[in-house]
């Protein structure tokens, strides 16, 4: 019912004390009304900051899996190791990251130099405070760890020449296949590669820090240096690319990449970039070692023709293991493994919305056992306690009974979830997929997942947030083949550094099979490299010279 307005006649009747009772009463509710507008106002900002810090968290590219990369699966905490218990009591516990503990805070080489600094050396024998007299005893010592910066030398290169006879004018010809043209020595050329590609210092920083350092270097002249190299390596590249065809197996990934030079129908540089990368690797049973070689190329697209042009081009017929992208279905079934880390990361999705999700919990419980099986066998199998014909077989005894116990818990509440909802499509994943999950258990180099790629992924990620493109398609080709080294250096346990500059060193002569072959991770001797060095330490200055050096061509 409606109520009726209050007029100027109404009040005017009223008594002096109903009208004071009436102004408290209107009081108290605009005071009420105005509590209200301000609690409003504070849940609006609220709400905004929540959505400012929302907007504000670290973007992570669904390509690169950033966030299943770990073999530990490590959304579960206490689900991973026991038993989930088939009471559906069992809750999933938070994900807690514990802190990792080290006995040191710093470590070096037994080998290290050391140099002894002494503190008021010329302290007396005897010592005077508060009326007590101390005698000197032993120094007490303490170690701490030192850099010296870095050290600049000359490496002063000499050429043999020859100039040929009764010619009215001479011809000069220069050995060593034009080697002397090549600009920047291999050291300081392998340093700039290993800064960006394992340190991702972009050439703008690295120019930086040499002018710091005294040193008058661009980053054009250092990007000029990395491609002279390049060229002149393509060989022993082509050579690289063939030897990682001829692997037992291979594993396929990519990430993005963008050229300038290269346009889209826009007119702007294309997003249709990738670095596309392959790991092959090789099982030695007699070094009981694996060989792997990492070769990142540079790909406009991923359609299958492009995913397959290598493939095709080195007639590799091997194994396969990929992330399950539709363009790889066309590789022989049989043969063409898929990772178990991408077949439930949409089980992993779930948990982490919701950690009391049993059934998720479960999925991914069981497939975790995977890793371990995998973990501990391939230790006794690099240990020499299993041959590769016995791991194979208890590998397979182990892990296809847990493959079976993923589908059948999978059976037992398919019904129970629509096919468009999260749950259905993370089953439906594992049904299209269920041919190739347990492909690997018949190759001896091949694990549940494709990680050797994914951690390539994850860092030329992270490097790219720091130099962000290439110029042109030349650089692009550049940076993979170097990048290539460096990553194949680090799965050889090899120092990236030591790698690149015996490279950049030996491989610009390298004209033969037997030459090439020498320069693999698992061939390559390192001596002379390490001897090399020692001679660059014992440089010591010209005397006779007075100005600045000049490295624009030969000395003499």
């Amino acid at each position: 019912m409606q109520q009726k307005r209050i007029t100027r006649d109404d009040l005017l009747g009223k008594s002096q004390e109903t009208l004071v009772d009436l102004i408290i009463n209107l009081t108290s509710i605009i005071h009420q009304k105005d509590e209200e507008i301000r609690q409003k106002d504070e849940e609006n900002k609220r709400l905004k900051e929540a959505r400012r810090l929302q907007l504000a968290t670290q973007y992570v590219p669904s390509t690169e899996q950033m966030g299943y990369l770990f073999e530990e699966l490590e959304l579960l905490d206490e689900v991973l190791k026991t038993e989930v218990e088939e009471t559906l009591k069992v809750e999933v516990s938070a994900h807690v990251r514990e802190v990792r503990k080290r006995s040191n805070a710093c470590t070096a080489p037994s080998d290290t130099p050391v140099v002894d600094v002494y503190h008021e050396k010329d302290a007396p024998a005897t010592l005077v405070k508060d009326e007590i007299t101390y005698d000197r005893v032993e120094d007490k010592i303490i170690d701490k760890l030192a850099i010296i910066p870095r050290r600049y030398v000359v490496e002063r290169n000499h050429y043999p020449q020859y100039r040929a006879r009764d010619v009215e004018a001479p011809k000069l010809i220069i050995g060593l296949g034009g080697a002397a043209n090549i600009g920047g020595s291999p050291s300081l050329v392998a340093n700039t590669i290993v800064s960006k590609f394992d340190d991702h210092l972009p050439l703008y920083r690295q120019e930086e820090i040499f002018k710091r350092e005294g040193i008058f270097l661009t980053r054009q002249k250092l990007a000029n240096w990395v491609i002279t190299y390049y060229e002149h390596l393509l060989p022993f590249a082509s050579f690289f690319k063939r030897q990682l065809y001829e692997s037992n197996l291979i594993s396929k990934d990519e990430t993005s990449v963008q050229v300038l030079n290269v346009k889209g129908p826009d007119g702007k540089p294309s997003k249709n970039g990738f670095m596309y990368i392959t790991v092959g690797e090789t099982y030695d049973p007699d070094t009981r070692s694996t060989r792997t070689l990492v070769n990142l190329d540079y790909i406009q697209g991923r359609s299958r023709d492009v995913l397959f042009e290598d493939i095709n081009k080195y007639k590799y017929d091997g194994y396969l293991m990929s992330d399950g992208l539709a363009g790889y279905l066309a590789y022989p079934k049989e043969k063409h493994g898929v990772c178990w880390v991408h077949a439930v990361r949409k089980f992993k999705t779930i948990l982490k919305e919701n950690p009391k999700n049993l059934q998720a919990a479960k999925v991914v419980a069981l497939v975790s056992k995977l890793f371990t099986i995998e973990q501990e066998l391939r230790t006794h199998l690099h240990e020499g306690s299993l041959d590769p014909q016995g791991f194979l077989t208890l590998r397979r005894e182990k892990s296809q009974s847990i493959i079976d116990s993923v589908y059948e818990e999978v059976d037992g509440f398919r019904s129970d979830f629509t096919p468009n909802g999260a749950m259905g499509k993370a089953i439906s994943y594992l049904d299209t997929y269920k041919p190739y999950l347990n492909v690997y258990l018949d190759v001896l180099e091949a694990t549940p997942s494709t990680n050797n790629c994914e951690r390539i992924a994850k860092a030329f990620a992270t490097g790219r947030k720091n130099w962000l493109f290439s110029e042109t398609v030349d650089g692009a080709d550049a940076s993979a083949f170097f990048y290539s080294l460096v990553e194949t250096a680090k799965f050889s346990k090899i120092d990236p550094l030591d790698y690149v500059e015996a490279i950049c060193t030996y491989g610009i002569y390298a004209k033969s099979e037997d030459d090439w072959m020498s320069l693999l991770p698992d061939r390559i001797d390192l001596t002379a490299l390490y001897e090399r060095r020692a001679k660059l330490t014992s440089a010591k200055a010209d005397p006779a010279r007075e100005k600045p050096y000049h490295f624009v061509g030969h000395t003499k």
